[in-house]
C-alpha cells in the first residue's frame, strides 16, 4: 500500500510538472502546446459539459468559445500546473452562463443546476471482477444527490485535489471535504462496505 501511494504520488509530481511547462509554452506562443492541449482535453471536457445539459450543441460551442478566448488572450493568462483543473473550471462557468443566455431552454437554470449531473464508469479491463465492482460502484454513486456525485467525479474519477474541486465547483474547500465525507457515508451504507474499502476502491480503479 505505501508503494502505491508513492508511486502515485510521484506520477502526480511529474504530471503537474509537465502541464506547467506545456502551459507555459502555451502563454509564450508555442502552437503545438496549444494543438497538445486541445487534443488533450477536449473529448474529457464535452464528457463532462454533458453532465450538465443534454443540449450538445451548447456544450460544443461552450468548449469552442472557451478556446477561443484562450487563444486571444494567452499572454493574460495565468500559470497554472494542473491544465484539467483549469479548463474544467473555465468550463463549467461558460456552460452555466450559456444555460442562462439560451431562453429557448427547457431547462430551467439554477445556481447549482443539482438534478443535471449523471455519473459512469467505463472500463475497457477484461477482468470480470473489475468491470462488476465498477458498474455496482456506477449503481451506486447514481444514487448520490448530484452535487455528490460531482463532488466524487471531480475527486476521484478526474483526479482533482480538494482545493481544486471547490476552485471548479466554486465553493469552499469545507464543502468539498463535507461532500466526500457524506458520499463516502452513504455509498458505505449502499454497497454494504466500509468507508476504507471505498476509498481504495476509488483509488486503484478510478485514477
Amino acid at each position: 500500500m505505501n508503494s502505491f501511494v508513492a508511486n502515485r504520488g510521484f506520477r502526480l509530481i511529474m504530471q503537474k510538472n509537465f502541464d506547467f511547462e506545456i502551459w507555459q509554452r502555451f502563454r509564450r506562443g508555442d502552437e503545438k502546446a496549444f494543438s497538445y492541449i486541445f487534443d488533450t482535453y477536449h473529448l474529457q471536457l464535452f464528457e463532462y459539459g454533458r453532465r450538465f445539459t443534454l443540449d450538445e450543441d451548447l456544450v460544443r460551442d461552450s468548449i469552442q468559445d472557451l478556446f477561443f478566448e484562450l487563444a486571444s488572450k494567452k499572454d493574460k493568462l495565468s500559470p497554472t500546473d494542473n491544465i484539467l483543473f483549469y479548463l474544467l473550471k473555465s468550463l463549467r462557468i461558460r456552460i452555466f452562463g450559456n444555460l442562462r443566455k439560451n431562453k429557448n431552454h427547457s431547462i430551467e437554470v439554477k445556481t447549482e443546476l443539482t438534478d443535471e449531473f449523471f455519473l459512469s464508469y467505463v472500463t475497457d479491463s477484461d477482468e470480470l471482477e473489475k468491470e462488476f465492482r465498477l458498474d455496482l460502484l456506477a449503481e451506486a454513486v447514481n444514487e448520490l444527490p448530484a452535487r455528490l456525485k460531482e463532488t466524487i467525479y471531480l475527486k476521484f474519477y478526474k483526479n482533482l485535489s480538494n482545493a481544486e474541486v471547490a476552485g471548479v465547483m466554486q465553493v469552499n474547500y469545507q464543502s468539498v471535504a463535507n461532500n466526500i465525507q457524506k458520499a463516502i457515508h452513504k455509498l458505505k451504507s449502499i454497497l454494504q462496505s466500509d468507508s476504507d474499502s471505498i476509498i481504495l476502491f476509488f483509488q486503484r480503479y478510478l485514477r
